[in-house]
């Protein structure tokens, strides 16, 4: 069934451009391009929708990687980023404080018992997580060094400094 949802996920695409804000700040540091294409994406809660993707590229202009916005409707997270390159692919999600959790409630009687627990370490604050391993329950937050060692495994160009 086809949505006729009109509404934009705006606070989803504001914080995608945030992303892209910062990490073309970061590029242009390292002398590396960056420019912004228009995607569109289709979701059932909030239709089509165009949103920015962002481009990456060594000074002498060898590809080095896109950040590609996937949705604002993701299982457990308020959006999700992939990170493409050359050789492999980054997911990057967008989680508030916490992260996602279990649930698990139990009843006894007219009693019901009900515990959170995060799926993930290391959660503390609002943003764009990487998730390292699932088995052992290993998320980062995205900042500039994480950045630079994802680049390197999306493209396998170290750029890291």
């Amino acid at each position: 069934m086809m949505s006729t949802a009109t509404q934009q996920p705006t606070a989803y695409l504001d914080r995608v451009n945030g992303l892209f804000t910062q990490i073309e700040r970061w590029s242009r540091e390292r002398d590396l391009t960056s420019s912004r294409y228009s995607i569109q994406l289709n979701e059932e809660a909030y239709g089509v929708y165009t949103a920015e993707g962002l481009r990456l590229s060594a000074a002498d202009g060898t590809p080095l990687g896109a950040l590609i916005p996937i949705g604002a409707s993701i299982i457990g997270a308020k959006g999700r980023v992939d990170f493409e390159g050359t050789v492999d692919q980054a997911i990057l999600v967008d989680w508030d404080i916490g992260g996602p959790v279990y649930e698990t409630s139990i009843r006894a009687g007219e009693e019901e018992k009900t515990t959170r627990r995060p799926i993930y370490r290391g959660v503390d604050e609002a943003g764009w997580y990487w998730v390292e391993s699932r088995q052992l329950a290993r998320a980062h937050r995205l900042d500039e060094r994480l950045f630079w060692d994802l680049l390197f495994l999306v493209s396998d160009d170290d750029l890291r400094g």
